[in-house]
Order: C-alpha cells, then structure tokens, then sequence
C-alpha cells in the first residue's frame, strides 16, 4: 500500500527535522508544497511508482490558497494512504530557537513581533492541526527524542494497515545488547576500521568506511544470509499474526561494521519493498 506522510505545524517546531527523519528511511520528500499544486502532486504519485513519500505543508503553502480545504478532501478519499503530522511547540520556546537560529519568522512581514507572528500562524493552521492523525508538542524534545517519537508513530501507522515491519537496530556490545530484539546478529569476526588512523573517527555511514568494507566480499554475503533468515522469518511470523521483527545488528562499539551492515540490510528489504525502520543506537558513543 502506498504512504503519504503529510508534515504541517508550527514554523521551529521540527519540520525540518522530520522531513529528514522520512529522507533518510527512503521516502520521496519534497518542502513547501504550494497549495495549488498539492492535490495534482498527490494525484501524481498514485498513479506512479513512488510508494513512500513525505511532503511538507504549513503557511508558506497558503501564498496560494488554503492548503486545509484541499487536505480535508485527500484526506476523505485516501483514509488510509495519506496521515498527517502536525508539529507545535510553546511560544516561549519557537521564540528562544529563533533566536538561536537568528532565522526570521515566515509571518514577520505581516506582524510586529515574533510572538504576535506566532499566534497568527496558530490560528492559520488551526483546521490542519484538527484534522491531524498524530500531534507532537516538540517543546521538551531534542532531534533524538523527536526521531523516536516519529519511529513509533510509524510504527503505528504501518501496523494499522497490516504491513510488516522489520526494526533495524545497529549496536555496540560494549554497552549492551537491546534487549526487545527478536534476533541479534554479531559482526565482530569482520575487519575494524576502527584501527585504520583515517578511519577511526568516521562511522559505517561514510563513503570511506564503506569503500574500506567493499574490500571484503564476505560482508555481503553474510549480509544476504541475514536477508534469507528475515524474510523466512516474516513469512512465518506472519502466519501467527505478527506484522513486526526487532533485529540487531552488533559489532564492538557500534559505530562502523553494525552500522554499514545494518544499512546495507536496510536497502536490501527496501528493495524488495518491505518497510523498515533503522535505528543506530551507538553511532555516537565511539569504538
């Protein structure tokens, strides 16, 4: 079944962040989608081979019309397609990452303050924000916990629908194994790059640290082996009722083979046109 993720809210909510958050698991994104131009663009991807993809409407989208009215009737005809994240957060706290950012407010040229502009934007996507399948106040999350945040909410939404979903966790054993994983694969007997000087400092997410992996032609078999275990074990679990897998992926620290592994594990199911969700737990805590 194809996804559409609508992201709308508040201006230093998170939008950005969550675009990137649905950028990075494969979805086709685009920022800013005029009104005008929403329902034909929707039209485009039903009828195309794009199954997931994510787009972002909020004031800026109003230069051209109500984006809400257009919304409500996509929304009556595609109930199980399209959802919509609507993202707010406090006043004081958009105005503290305004000031931060020194960014300006997309309604400054229409109000005095930032907090008057605020407000007007509250009010201007009130219908969105009551039409909204899932509301997050982001006012007390960092860009992890928001990340999280979405990840459940996906969740959610593919279990609704019926479709199995394969939870990719990469990890260090240094600080533990997961302990909700449903099958835990180790990567440790792979060479580290760890101990190459250039290397060290990168993660399995870097083009260097994948090309010092391509010298090894046993990871992507062994990458494949994991693929064949997964997809006997979806086929399976999903005679027992179950539409979810929790897999982790493990080397020493968490931060190159487990993450390149779980990547590449990643791009194999999407390939195949499963829904996954990876998460690298360790990336950030070194080797």
């Amino acid at each position: 079944m194809k996804r559409i993720m609508v992201i709308s809210g508040l201006s230093g909510a998170g939008k950005s962040t969550t675009l990137g958050f649905f950028e990075d698991l494969g979805y086709f994104c685009m920022d800013n989608v005029p009104s005008i131009m929403l329902e034909n663009l929707v039209n485009l991807i039903m009828n195309s081979s794009v199954e997931r993809s994510a787009m972002v409407v909020d004031v800026r989208s109003e230069v051209f019309g109500d984006p809400s009215r257009i919304l409500k009737k996509l929304k009556e005809t595609l109930p199980d397609v399209m959802k919509i994240i609507f993202l707010e957060a406090s006043s004081g706290e958009i105005i503290n990452r305004y000031a931060l950012t020194r960014r300006k407010h997309p309604l400054m040229d229409r109000t005095s303050s930032v907090e008057r502009a605020i407000e007007k934007e509250r009010m201007m996507l009130g219908e969105i924000k009551l039409m909204a399948d899932y509301v997050i106040d982001t006012s007390s999350l960092n860009t992890h916990s928001l990340r999280e945040r979405l990840k459940k909410i996906l969740e959610t939404v593919e279990e609704e629908t019926g479709t199995f979903v394969f939870r990719i966790s990469s990890f260090g054993y240094k600080y533990g194994i997961p302990v909700d994983s449903d099958y835990v694969f180790d990567t440790r007997f792979f060479p580290n790059p760890y101990y190459d000087p250039d290397l060290a400092g990168k993660t399995g997410l870097d083009e260097e640290v994948a090309e010092f992996f391509s010298r090894y032609p046993e990871i992507g078999e062994y990458t494949k082996s994991v693929l064949e275990i997964l997809t006997m074990a979806e086929r399976n679990y999903s005679r027992e009722g179950r539409n979810t897998i929790s897999v982790a992926i493990g080397c020493t620290g968490g931060k190159h083979r487990s993450v390149y592994i779980a990547e590449n594990l990643a791009k194999m199911l999407r390939s195949r046109g499963k829904s996954v969700v990876v998460e690298h737990r360790d990336i950030d805590k070194g080797e």
